[in-house]
């Protein structure tokens, strides 16, 4: 058996013994070949199904301009010159918009609300800004293969408001992480 030096290690002494055993050259082979693997995966489409629409209610024209915090949980509060959401009546409902998101059970998924939308009565407007909602970092479809979002934001309103219904839309988007 030829040993190999001692400074040489591990592979380079086995390459070494190969080599003075073989006592004959060997030329590199001129190509090789090997199979690579390859894989896809189909996931199940993202869809967002509204359920209630983000109402503020009613409120009177406030004299001094302000605003209506609605948050995802459905608490009301209110700045400026809006009065307080108890010295309201309301006749419909309001509380957070509510949506079911439909996806991949156990995958993570991020969400996006907008950072402004505008609420619009013929040429007037209010503004809807501070989005928020229930969704936290690391959320992920339940096994039913859906999630439960409610979305929050701050009406803000003017001196003055012009009286009459204000409209509008804001988008949702939801994305696999």
């Amino acid at each position: 058996m030829i040993s190999a030096p001692r400074h040489l290690s591990g592979m380079a002494a086995l390459v070494c013994a190969w080599a003075a055993l073989s006592g004959t050259a060997f030329a590199a082979p001129s190509s090789s070949t090997m199979s690579g693997s390859a894989q896809a995966v189909v996931l199940t489409p993202l869809a967002i199904v509204p359920v209630n629409t983000l109402s503020f209610g009613q409120l009177t024209r406030p004299t001094a301009a302000g605003t209506v915090q609605l948050d995802p949980s459905g608490t009301i509060t209110t700045t400026g010159g809006v009065l307080t959401s108890t010295a309201i009546a309301q006749s419909a409902p309001r509380g957070p918009g509510t949506f079911v998101l439909v996806g991949e059970a156990g995958r993570l998924f991020t969400i996006d609300l907008p950072t402004v939308a505008i609420l619009r009565q013929g040429t007037r407007n209010m503004r809807l800004s501070a989005f928020r909602s229930n969704w936290t970092a690391g959320a992920a479809f339940s096994a039913t293969r859906t999630f439960a979002l409610s979305v929050g934001a701050t009406l803000n309103v003017g001196a003055n408001q012009t009286v009459g219904t204000y409209t509008g839309t804001y988008a949702v988007t939801v994305t696999y992480q």
